[in-house]
């Protein structure tokens, strides 16, 4: 479970992969209260920003100080172009990005209403011919790291019956771990969460998530349905507020959250909290302390517009 030692190969900290995508968030936005057909609604802000696994966890460990290399595709288009501004402003490396021609850059709309929370309206666009065989076409890059973060189980239907295959390949070429997150609506399926999980290191996925993948609304239950299911590894569930719950070498913990003051925005904050935790580990922290600093690069998320905007170098929070 530990990860490997930073070499000369190994040039990059985590490689991030899966699903990358273009945010429109307006706020704050009352969808109780829509204009009228053909009306108009003022809101506060417009913000234009990068969302999704590689993006959110890529940007929030470049911030930290981390090095960072993503596999993703993006549209040969407008937004295809701020994306790979974003992730090249930075300094993750762009060598896995595919760019698609064929559809337009994956993109949502994002209402945040005044408590923080959030509504999506989304376009899969060139996501939907995302494949594993884009990551194994990309493994000299996956071999750069120390890591592989994906995302998201649930939000790339092509690939939930090919992870299996996929995550064995990532350990027998590169030796690296590997953690799984998890989006949208994942379907329960014991027979495909069997087929992946026992290749998975760190699996901590959210609550609602996690609920509907093992049938449980306990987090100490979730985390023994995934640990029967196979997961060999760490294991948890995100609560939100309420921090998350942990369960390592056969010992459950619920780490609290950090306190804040007033939510801005939600976006991406269980995308900051897997940076943190991640984050944590190449600081030589276990699996508990590091999910105590996941919640706080969480909390510390919450406080601006966008994913990554209020992100701080790693020594700021061990200082907080």
């Amino acid at each position: 479970m530990n990860l490997p030692s930073p070499s000369s190969v190994r040039d990059l900290d985590a490689v991030v992969a899966g699903l990358s995508v273009v945010d429109i968030i307006g706020r704050p936005v009352d969808l109780r209260r829509p204009p009228k057909p053909g009306g108009m609604q003022p809101i506060g802000s417009i913000t234009m920003t990068t969302g999704g696994n590689v993006p959110n966890v890529g940007i929030d460990l470049a911030k930290l100080g981390f090095r960072v290399g993503a596999v993703t595709r993006v549209g040969n288009d407008t937004f295809g172009g701020f994306l790979r501004s974003q992730l090249e402003m930075h300094g993750i490396a762009s060598a896995g990005l595919v760019l698609d021609d064929t559809r337009q850059t994956s993109s949502t709309i994002v209402g945040v209403d005044r408590n923080g929370e959030r509504t999506f309206f989304h376009t899969r666009g060139c996501m939907a011919n995302f494949r594993v065989e884009d990551l194994l076409t990309h493994i000299d890059v996956i071999r750069r790291g120390r890591i592989l973060v994906f995302g998201y189980y649930g939000l790339l239907p092509e690939c939930d019956r090919h992870l299996g295959r996929l995550f064995r390949a990532i350990h027998l070429k590169t030796g690296i771990p590997v953690l799984l997150d998890t989006a949208g609506a994942p379907r329960r399926d014991d027979r495909l969460l069997a087929s992946f999980l026992p290749h998975v290191d760190y699996f901590v996925p959210s609550y609602d998530e996690a609920s509907v993948i093992t049938g449980e609304t306990a987090p100490a239950r979730i985390v023994a349905a995934l640990a029967d299911a196979g997961a060999p590894g760490v294991v948890g569930v995100k609560l939100g507020a309420d921090g998350c719950y942990l369960s390592w070498r056969g010992k459950g913990k619920r780490i609290p959250a950090r306190k804040v003051r007033s939510v801005v925005d939600a976006t991406g904050a269980g995308d900051a909290f897997v940076a943190g935790f991640v984050a944590g580990l190449f600081t030589g922290a276990d699996p508990f302390s590091a999910a105590a600093l996941g919640n706080a690069v969480a909390a510390s998320s919450l406080s601006a517009v966008g994913a990554s905007t209020a992100i701080r170098p790693v020594k700021e929070y061990h200082r907080s």
